[in-house]
């Protein structure tokens, strides 16, 4: 009992860090688009800043997709319940070839 309460800790745990750390990300993101853009505007005509701000921005969104569960199939949750799938698959397979021989 108290083991598994351990282990629910432990994941809420990770969890709250995965949290932060795409937080922290997207901050980063915030404050060096905008400075980018800011010395775009300040030292040419051509709108350069747009590549970084859609390039890091699709990073941000695949980061966001993993820790806002925007795509469930990339939770360990999941990958854990498709493992679980699949073994019982393999063992009713199993079972029914061994029963019918």
């Amino acid at each position: 009992m108290q083991e598994e309460e351990d282990k629910e800790y432990q994941r809420a745990r990770r969890k709250v860090r995965q949290l932060q750390h795409f937080y922290r990300h997207l901050i980063i993101y915030g404050v060096i688009i905008t400075f980018l853009h800011i010395i775009n505007l300040i030292t040419s005509s051509y709108y350069w800043a747009i590549w970084p701000t859609l390039g890091w921005g699709v990073a941000v969104a695949i980061h966001a997709s993993q820790h806002l569960d925007w795509l469930p199939m990339f939770d360990e949750e999941w990958e854990e319940r498709k493992i679980q799938e699949i073994m019982a698959k393999r063992q009713a397979r199993d079972d029914k070839q061994t029963g019918s021989a």
